[in-house]
């Protein structure tokens, strides 16, 4: 995640209808890299959890050569700090 750029991918997969959404951004300026770093690094990478549930919605966060898996009952802290921000760099209005 040191060079740029690196892209930040989430994709939310699952659910009764197993519907799939994905955000992307991609961290290009150095200045965006400012923004982006503290949130991507506060995420406990190392500790994500890859339980399934059933019918429940499943968080896949990838970034550079970062991956984790995290259940929609997991997506707190850090990670829902993650997905938002993505879900809104990504927003259409903006």
């Amino acid at each position: 995640m040191d060079e740029l750029p690196f892209v930040i991918t989430v994709v939310r997969s699952g659910g009764v209808a197993g519907l799939r959404r994905e955000w992307s951004v991609e961290v290009a300026a150095p200045q965006e890299a400012d923004h982006w770093r503290p949130i991507v690094e506060a995420c406990p990478w190392d500790e994500a959890s890859h339980d399934q549930v059933p019918d429940g919605f499943v968080y896949d966060f990838r970034v550079a050569d970062m991956e984790a898996v995290v259940t929609e009952s997991d997506l707190d802290g850090p990670w829902r700090d993650l997905a938002e921000e993505v879900k809104r760099s990504t927003a259409p209005d903006r």
